[in-house]
């Protein structure tokens, strides 16, 4: 055989062999394989991953959900007591349910932490996971805060029945040392805020779901929330020594403000007082009554720097403006007036540090915490069902050669209130949860005077101040009284009604309407409406309503003359003046259009609506009927809508009880 055989017959000896070996019998399966099986294979593995991770991510969503309605129930029940009735069980029941929820986010984290990688194919799953990290950082933030106030909340509860946290001047220096102590946990969660924000501020809502939307801007709320507690808690220590006196002695000016003849900013300056504290306790105080003369006026020179505007009261000697309670709704504003007034006076103790302001229905929450009052020289026992009746019985009685011999009553009324308040059998808890009650209500209101803005940032913070916040970012309404001539104002209900429409465009159309309504009944039982203490019965009224910036008025319904309109930086002022007749009812209304209000948040839009109490009113009802664009789906609400109607449009109705401010929002889809 020559070499060209021989070589050809081992090629072919060796081909048989790979025929005949294992990759070729597996190249062999292959091409007889059914490539069909391998993709319903691959479908249905991928099917079972995306359902198991949806299942997952729509479980550890759940698990978290309800450790967070669970916080929320906590909160809302805490936040119904009054600040007196706190005890450390409330503070164990909180704390629990924040390491609850931290806990909840944690196991999700982990649960879902092989799913991260992937997390930019959804964007559903990648705002997920960017809301669990916020959520945890707003957890371990709140946590923070409650182990850097434990000690000050430990400590006040000692020795008490209950183990009830009670704020006792004396205890206010160690207080504070607890509170400094526990700055660098309350510095912690500013960092942890901090985070946050950061990671809110690159939130990518495009393409979420409107249930995650939802917890979402539920995280918002919660930080800016948490924002402002902790601020509260970084300048507590400051904001108690100096309004204690701790180092520095401390005088306040204290303004009693009549409630049942309004002003905006909370009544007619009756009475006034001073009040010295020094290393947390009283150290002096009086009372006076408020006249041309008393306190002293500032000199005729500095009229000039009063500036009342041409709608407001005239006077014979416009200085007094400044004193009288002010056109401002802006309690700080009629403080920093009042402020002024007293010290360029040179009255006793001036310059004061700051300004309390008390109206009637607050001295009445006190006179129930101490139950009755023997004011000196009067031989009269006062009680919170006769204060009234008795001021205005010795009003009426206008003895010869006294004048407002009912203020000198109030001013040794006070006085004896300020003293009593101080004697050890009196149940300290009860006048705490009298003093918190008005302080929420704004039947009382604190501002400190001078370069002091973070101060009363704290106290605004606290809802004590009586500020009047911005109209511009939001819609906005307050309806302010200033009653003109009489004392009628508690037997005068007024209720509002605002109906609003979103447009198209984001901007509002608008319509306030005020019914006043003066009954017989009432008046009849009031010791106020009474011939002594009129010119005329009718309820004559100087009306303000403050709506959003920049809004424009389009009609009015059953005012003589047109509304003034006052243009603000932060707020578009309709000024009027109405009358109310005895025994009968008047309905003002006032429509309006507005600039744009309404956000985008991701593909969806926020409406925000703030009332705010004007300070010195007892409660009345606010109706708000909001209609959205045709055909929007309301996605959530806050609060819960009393009722609503699908007619051409969306139609959301809420009630509102206005003892304090009050906001509704809405999320909704164009």
């Amino acid at each position: 055989m020559d070499n060209s055989s021989l070589s050809n017959a081992l090629t072919q000896h060796r081909r048989r062999r790979r025929r005949r070996g294992p990759v070729a019998r597996l190249k062999r399966q292959l091409r007889r394989f059914n490539y069909t099986i391998i993709v319903v294979v691959f479908v249905s593995v991928a099917a079972f991953l995306v359902m198991g991770t949806l299942l997952l991510t729509i479980s550890t969503r759940n698990q978290v959900e309800d450790s967070q309605d669970n916080l929320e129930r906590v909160l809302s029940d805490v936040s119904r007591k009054p600040g007196a009735d706190l005890t450390l069980a409330d503070f164990d029941r909180l704390q629990a349910s924040v390491r609850d929820l931290n806990n909840t986010i944690t196991n999700a984290q982990r649960l879902t932490r092989f799913l991260r990688p992937f997390a930019f194919l959804n964007a559903e799953w990648e705002t997920y996971f960017e809301a669990l990290d916020v959520a945890q950082e707003l957890a371990l933030s709140a946590n923070d805060m409650l182990a850097g106030i434990e000690p000050t909340l430990r400590y006040l509860s000692e020795g008490t029945e209950d183990e009830r946290v009670e704020l006792q001047l004396s205890s206010a220096e160690r207080s504070v040392e607890l509170l400094r102590l526990g700055q660098g946990r309350f510095l912690n969660a500013r960092n942890r805020l901090q985070t946050a924000q950061g990671k809110i501020d690159d939130f990518r809502l495009a393409e979420v779901s409107p249930n995650l939307l939802v917890t979402v801007d539920r995280l918002i709320r919660y930080h800016r929330d948490l924002q402002d507690i902790n601020d509260l808690l970084l300048d507590a220590p400051e904001l108690l020594t100096v309004a204690l006196g701790l180092e520095t002695p401390q005088t306040y000016l204290v303004l009693s403000q009549n409630s049942d003849e309004l002003r905006p900013s909370g009544g007619y300056i009756s009475t006034y007082g001073w009040i010295d504290v020094q290393n947390g306790r009283i150290a002096g105080y009086d009372y006076a009554a408020a006249t041309a003369e008393s306190p002293n006026p500032p000199p005729a020179s500095l009229a000039a720097a009063v500036d009342v505007p041409d709608w407001w009261f005239s006077y014979p000697q416009p200085l007094y403006a400044a004193w009288d309670g002010s056109w401002h709704a802006d309690f700080p504003s009629t403080a920093e007036m009042a402020a002024w007034y007293y010290n360029s006076g040179d009255n006793f103790q001036a310059p004061v540090d700051g300004v309390i302001a008390i109206d009637m229905v607050g001295f009445g929450y006190l006179l129930e915490g101490l139950e009755s009052v023997s004011v000196p020289g009067y031989d009269l026992v006062v009680t919170p069902d006769n204060f009234r009746e008795l001021v205005y019985e010795i009003r009426a009685s206008n003895v010869a050669g006294e004048e407002s011999p009912h203020k000198a009553f109030l001013a040794a009324l006070y006085k004896q209130i300020l003293t009593d308040w101080q004697q050890p059998e009196t149940d300290s808890l009860v006048m705490r949860q009298a003093m918190f009650r008005a302080l929420q209500e704004k039947h009382i209101m604190i501002y400190f005077v001078g370069d002091r803005a973070h101060l009363n940032a704290a106290v605004d913070q606290l809802g004590w101040s009586g500020h009047q916040k911005s109209g511009t970012e939001r819609d906005y309404l307050m309806v302010a009284d200033a009653n003109q001539g009489s004392k009628s104002n508690r037997s005068v209900v007024r209720q509002l009604v605002y109906d609003v429409e979103i447009m198209p465009d984001g901007t509002l159309d608008s319509r306030v309407t005020v019914d006043y309504d003066f009954p017989q009944y009432l008046a009849e039982a009031d010791p106020a409406v009474q011939p002594a203490h009129y010119s005329t019965l009718n309820y004559h009224n100087l009306l303000q309503v403050f709506v959003p910036a920049n809004s424009t008025l389009t009609g009015q319904d059953n005012l003589r003359f047109d509304p003034q309109i006052v243009r603000m930086e932060s707020h578009t002022d309709f000024v009027a003046r109405v009358r109310v007749d005895f025994n009968s009812s008047t309905r003002i209304q006032l429509a309006y259009t507005t600039p744009e209000l309404v956000e985008s948040f991701g593909p969806y839009r926020r409406y925000e609506l703030l009332i705010q109490k004007q300070p010195g009113t007892q409660n009345e009802l606010a109706s708000v009927q909001l209609r959205l664009p045709p055909g929007a789906d309301v996605i959530h609400t806050s609060p819960a809508v009393a009722a609503s109607y699908t007619l051409d449009q969306p139609v959301l109705e809420f009630q509102l009880e206005m003892f304090e401010d009050q906001s509704i929002v809405v999320l909704y889809t164009d």
